[in-house]
C-alpha cells in the first residue's frame, strides 16, 4: 500500500523516487523513498520479507 499524504505537511503531492533493496540478516529490505511536491520533505516506507540467503541467485535480477 502506497502512502497516500505526506507525514510531514498532510498534502497529497507525493513522488516515489528509485527503491533501494538491502539483505540483512536473512531478510530482504524492500525500502521505497518518497518525496513531497508540496513541503520537499523525503520519507522511506520498508517492507521485510524473509529469504534463504542461499537460494538467491545472481542470475535472476535480484540486486536493482
Amino acid at each position: 500500500m502506497e502512502p497516500i499524504f505526506c507525514p510531514y505537511c498532510g498534502k497529497q503531492s507525493l513522488e516515489e523516487l528509485e527503491p533501494t533493496e538491502l539483505i540483512v540478516d536473512n531478510d530482504v529490505w524492500y525500502i521505497m523513498h518518497y518525496e513531497c511536491k508540496e513541503c520537499s520533505e523525503m520519507f522511506d516506507k520498508v517492507l521485510l520479507k524473509d529469504v534463504d540467503i542461499d537460494e538467491i541467485n545472481d542470475d535472476e535480477g535480484f540486486w536493482s
